[in-house]
């Protein structure tokens, strides 16, 4: 269904160029995947035990389900929306793999940020590509996503409809917010691993020395004075 819906968003983007040919083709295509999404949607919220539980947890599957009106960019917004299955079923896959057992939250973050930086990278070419001089293809789009996110703003491209300066409100707040996290989490890790590290060593010395005592070679007083010396320098305080 991921597939599918990356299927669906390229469809979208071809029949809105009117210079595309195989139109009809298009169409069909596009009202196939339509109807699948809607059988999917349908019969997951009659299987579900509480409907309204489902649709608030998955109200953006019902945005996207509008049909969309040529001519509107709010429309190609919501159909944009549609990039979100993709990126769900992408972190159920990666949850599946048993090195990643315990890095839930670092795992979501990351997911969760590539989302928001495709899916508004990609909105904002949606909106912006037919009025916006400076936009000429889709590297465009992404180089003013990585420029956003990064806070150097070089101002050679910006949004100048209303829907474009929405998905570049939505790409600072969220995408700017998540990459301060993924930033937070790996100082932690590295910061743990370094704690583990030390305490993993003061550790093996530690049992070296009970060694080096039970075979005699270091006195009682030898003994205490290397452990005081150790546990002085791995807590300097």
């Amino acid at each position: 269904m991921g597939l599918l819906a990356i299927i669906y968003v390229a469809v979208g983007f071809a029949l809105d160029d009117p210079s595309r040919s195989g139109a009809q083709v298009l169409t069909v295509l596009e009202t196939t995947l339509t109807g699948i999404f809607l059988a999917e949607f349908a019969s997951r919220l009659s299987a579900s035990r509480d409907r309204r539980a489902y649709l608030r947890g998955h109200w953006v599957d019902v945005l996207a389900l509008i049909p969309a009106a040529r001519g509107l960019r709010i429309a190609r917004l919501l159909r944009v929306l549609r990039l979100t299955r993709f990126f769900a079923g992408t972190y159920r896959s990666v949850m599946r793999a048993e090195r990643m057992k315990g890095a839930e939250g670092i795992a979501l973050v990351i997911v969760a940020w590539t989302a928001v930086t495709v899916i508004c990278c990609v909105a904002f070419y949606a909106v912006e590509a037919d009025v916006n001089p400076s936009l000429r293809s889709h590297l465009d789009a992404l180089w003013w996503g990585l420029t956003t996110l990064s806070t150097v703003g070089y101002g050679d491209i910006t949004p100048i409809t209303p829907e474009g300066r929405l998905v570049a409100s939505a790409l600072m707040v969220l995408g700017i917010g998540l990459f301060g996290a993924i930033t937070a989490i790996a100082t932690n890790t590295l910061v743990g691993s370094s704690e583990s590290t030390q305490s993993g060593d003061l550790v093996a010395d530690l049992e070296r020395l009970v060694a080096l005592r039970s075979a005699a070679h270091l006195t009682a007083d030898q003994y205490e004075v290397a452990k005081d010396r150790l546990l002085a320098r791995s807590n300097p305080s």
